[in-house]
Formats: C-alpha cells, structure tokens, sequence
C-alpha cells in the first residue's frame, strides 16, 4: 500500500463541487459542477455559485489534466446530476438545472456523452404509451443515484418536485419548509434500446425517502444502497438491490458501522468491496474516517485509513477507481469541500488526491 500522493499538477483546475466522474480506460473524465464566482461590489458578503459544463480529461499514467470540447446535444449546466458508465458511454440524469432562460429549475432528462468521439447525445423517451395515470417517467428531481445494468439505467430516489401520485409503495415526503418539493423512494429503469421507462415493482422493505445517497454495483448483479438525507435527517442504512429478482434487503445489520451521512462517495473496488469516503454529518461537517464494506457471504465494515491526509474529509467530491491488477485499485478523489457546504464562505478543494488499495 503506497502513502497518498496529492499532485501539485492538479491547481491548474478550478475548485468545484457536484461535478461527476469515471474513470474509462487509463483516463478520469471529470464533467461540469460548480465553483465560487465572483460577485458584484454590492453583493460581496454573498457566496455566488458559477455553474459548470467544462470536461477534463486526467491522464491517471502521466497524472496530467487537459481541457476537451464536447459537440452535440449539449446538457445545461447544473447541479445535482447523477451518472453511471458503460464502456465508452457516459450517462447523467436529472439535476437541478440553469435552463435556457438562465432560470433553476428541476430535470429528469438522460444524456449520453461518447468519449471516443466527445459527443454529446440526448436520449429522448418514448412517452404517451401506458394506461391513462400511470407515469411514463421520473418526476423531477436532483441528488438521485443511478447505476448501469443489463442495457439500462436504473434510478433511485431524489429530491424534487411533489409527486401525487402511488405506484408499486413508492412514497413521496415533503419538506417542512417548502411545500411542493421533497423527497421520494422510486425506483425507475429506462431501457436504452427502447427508450422507455418504467417503474418496475420491487419485492422486500424498500428505503425511505431520501436523497444524497449512493447507489453502487458491487457483482454482476446486486448493488449497494448507503446513506444520504430524509426529512428526518442523515442515514446510516445499508440494502442490497438484488436487480435481477427486483428484491430488496435490507436495512442490513451489519455490527458497527460509520455514522449517518450525504453527500458521500461508494466505490467498487478490484475485489467486491465498496470504500466509503468523506460526506457530511448531521453536525454539518465534513467526514474523514473511512470504510471498507466487505461484501462476502457475511455483509460488515471494516475501518481503514487509506487515505492519510486532512484532504480526504471533503464534502461533494468524486472518487474514482483504477483497477491497476488483480490485486490493486487506486482511487482517485477530486473536488468537494471541507467545509459546511450551505454556509458561506465555504472552500472548493482543487487538489488531486491518490491513494491505493490491496497489494500493489
């Protein structure tokens, strides 16, 4: 196990946050999030958030950044958005959205961006097919997490616009402060031969409401579920999502375990096991402690100290994995913060930071 390693090379990329990222090949392409801009003279004791729709592209061999413009279907630039990757192909959904008018408002859009050829495609549905009041969508929403199995996408909870409507238990929370926005716990596929959602009907104790959370695939066909916030607060709940049964488990009882959090990272290892790092609390803090989930026969955590620098405790970051062998992953964290990220005055992290995990 080799000692973290931060890149000074990596300054020359702007702080940001809420970006996304996968690792394709040997390189890490990093896509949009925000940073702090500047604000006019009267409104300088305000934080002001510049959204972001760059790509760069990190060499993991050369440990060098380079700038890359993409063409096509462009998405707006945003916050919020989820992504999962299949070969070449790079898929974000939903976000909380500057549209064409410069005005916020929620998505539930899919784009595809092919990095052989940096271009951007939007994956328009077939919409108008199910019976009269069944949804033939999302709602819209940010802080979703998704992930790519068997020729789709799958879609998990978020933080959105209300949903009246109940299909297959799934549930709608309000927040106490904002009426018409909340949380929900539906679980949609969108099928990317045919271009259709659907919601497919789950067995087992689905989550609660929630968003902020992850979604991690850890076989060929289960993924993990940790985390992430509800109107009650931060969780700590861990399930399994069988996809090929449609059955939930959990919450798994698996002995201590790190504390309630969102705004995480999970990332699959060479091995099976998932690593967390970093998120918030429920003090609002950043989280340096990190664990491995050890996903054999018996589910448990293990804590470990992979990443040995104050820099690890981030907020909103990315963290990648790099299978270097059979053995050996190196992860590659970027962005976040290490502060409260909604007070102001909070610090954007513009550092690399490299660590390893196995024998390597």
């Amino acid at each position: 196990m080799s000692e973290t390693q931060s890149s000074p090379k990596m300054s020359v990329l702007s702080g940001r946050m809420s970006h996304l990222c996968a690792v394709i090949g040997s390189h890490m392409f990093m896509i949009g999030g925000y940073h702090k801009g500047e604000p006019e003279e009267r409104f300088k004791d305000r934080d002001i958030s510049v959204h972001l729709s760059d790509i760069n592209i990190y060499s993991i061999r050369d440990a060098t950044w380079r700038k890359v413009k993409a063409r096509g279907d462009i998405p707006n630039r945003g916050s919020g958005m989820c992504m999962a990757s299949h070969k070449q192909y790079i898929y974000a959904f939903g976000g909380l959205i500057i549209n064409d008018s410069g005005q916020r408002e929620f998505s539930n859009t899919v784009h595809e961006l092919d990095t052989e050829t940096m271009t951007w495609r939007f994956l328009q549905p077939v919409v108008g097919t199910n019976s009269p009041g069944v949804p033939d969508r999302p709602s819209i929403r940010d802080k979703a997490a998704m992930v790519y199995y068997n020729g789709a996408l799958w879609v998990f909870a978020g933080w959105g616009t209300r949903i009246d409507r109940t299909q297959h238990n799934s549930r709608f929370v309000p927040d106490m402060s904002h009426e018409f926005v909340g949380w929900n716990n539906e679980l949609w596929r969108f099928d990317l031969k045919t271009m259709k959602w659907n919601s497919p009907q789950c067995s087992g104790s689905a989550p609660s409401p929630r968003a902020a959370h992850t979604l991690t695939m850890y076989s060929d066909h289960r993924a993990i579920l940790f985390g992430g916030r509800t109107r009650e607060g931060r969780v700590s709940e861990l399930y399994i999502l069988n996809l090929d049964t449609l059955t939930w488990e959990g919450p798994l009882e698996t002995g201590p375990g790190p504390e309630p959090r969102s705004l995480h990272t999970c990332t699959r290892l060479h091995d099976g096991n998932v690593l967390l790092l970093g998120g918030m609390n429920g003090n609002g803090d950043s989280v340096k402690a990190q664990w491995v989930l050890e996903t054999g026969p018996d589910v448990k955590w293990k804590r470990v100290e992979l990443c040995k620098e104050k820099l690890c405790a981030r907020t909103w970051h990315t963290t990648a994995a790099y299978t270097v062998s059979e053995n050996c992953s190196e992860l590659l964290v970027f962005g976040g913060s290490p502060d409260n990220i909604w007070m102001p005055k909070h610090k954007y992290w513009a550092n690399m930071v490299r660590f390893n995990y196995g024998q390597c």
